[in-house]
């Protein structure tokens, strides 16, 4: 008989066995292992809570919720921000996901909140939906699709005398930059020294006056993607450019069945006309890759952004996904202005 509870710590290595039998199913097959922590990443969303589903003491299916405030329309609202929704294949189709996400609601309104969201593989077909009870179905929007770029690691970087990369430490002026930069998104949280910390800051400055600032962070000592299938062509082109690339400079591309190694932009604070100052953070973010031996820096933009369309000359290679977002109190009109609005998601927490 299959049972539902919350997770503990104890539960540790035996979500860690779900979550590397569990992949992300899609146009590209994604598994995200979390060793050696299963919790650790889920400190760095927010106030966590784990759903289990159980039969015979082994975990069979889980889905995670974490609390986070987020501007929308420029005033903080809670979100709960689900993830980790994972059913091993022998159980699905037998109503253990559709009980996972029940009893996950249950427990969300009764904490009285309000804004979910989730988001999934661009190519998953699988609706989503939250129960309130049986008769009563709480359903997600779309409010767009979002796209994790993954710029490959480079040798050489890009170099002008009049712009100057330096590393910098967490600081006020630094918090506000980034602060005000990133205002025109929403789902955004507040910028803190907390959301910096365990970042790398890398500031540039035009004849000394600082203009834009990158924050970096590597997850893999918590986090793994592991790619499990992708088209014969792309296996292919990755195979290709394992050739080439070392003559011309670029990091080695990931193989199947193994972790890919990247570290991601967390912020991009700058203002989109200082094209130069741009090309020149993420050319200095794709050298720090490649001298770490990693495959790629990568960074999630919405499909609204207008970041991503200073990203078409760089080589890389694209992941996307769709967002989802639903009020359990019927607020239709917070789902519209973030539909509105330029959504903010951190994939380096993903």
């Amino acid at each position: 008989m299959v049972e539902f509870r919350i997770a503990s710590k104890s539960d540790n290595l035996g979500l860690l066995e779900l979550t590397s039998s569990v992949s992300m199913e899609g146009n590209i097959s994604l598994r995200i292992d979390r060793n050696p922590d299963f919790f650790k990443i889920l400190q760095l969303r927010g106030k966590s809570l784990v759903i289990i589903a159980e039969e015979n003491q082994k975990i069979i299916g889980a889905v995670c919720a974490s609390l986070q405030n987020c501007y929308i329309d420029g005033k903080l609202y809670p979100v709960q921000y689900v993830g980790d929704f994972k059913v091993l294949k022998s159980y699905r189709n037998k109503g253990v996901g559709m009980k996972l996400l029940s009893v996950l609601a249950a427990k969300l309104y009764e904490l009285d909140f309000d804004l979910v969201f989730f988001n999934f593989s661009k190519g998953n077909k699988k609706p989503v939906s939250f129960s309130k009870n049986k008769s009563e179905y709480t359903n997600f929007e779309n409010i767009g699709s979002f796209t994790v770029y993954q710029f490959i690691g480079k040798q050489f970087k890009w170099s002008n005398p009049d712009y100057t990369i330096e590393l910098s430490e967490i600081s006020e002026e630094l918090i506000e930059f980034i602060g005000a930069k990133y205002q025109r998104y929403d789902l955004r949280t507040p910028i803190t020294n907390i959301q910096l910390e365990g970042t790398s800051i890398y500031t540039i400055y035009y004849k000394g006056t600082l203009i834009g600032a990158m924050s970096i962070i590597d997850t893999m000592p918590i986090k793994q993607n592991v790619v499990i299938k992708v088209s014969w062509k792309l296996n292919l082109m990755l195979k290709l450019l394992n050739v080439v690339n070392p003559i011309f400079g670029f990091s080695k591309m990931p193989t199947l069945n193994q972790p890919v190694k990247m570290i991601y932009i967390k912020y991009l604070a700058i203002n989109l006309s200082e094209k130069k100052a741009l090309k020149l953070l993420i050319d200095h973010a794709r050298n720090i890759a490649y001298n770490k031996s990693y495959s790629f820096v990568s960074i999630g933009c919405h499909e609204k952004d207008p970041l991503q369309k200073h990203f078409s000359k760089i080589l890389k290679f694209t992941f996307s996904s769709i967002g989802m977002l639903t009020s359990l109190k019927n607020n239709q009109n917070l789902i519209d202005k973030v539909k509105s609005g330029i959504p903010y998601e951190d994939f380096s927490l993903v």
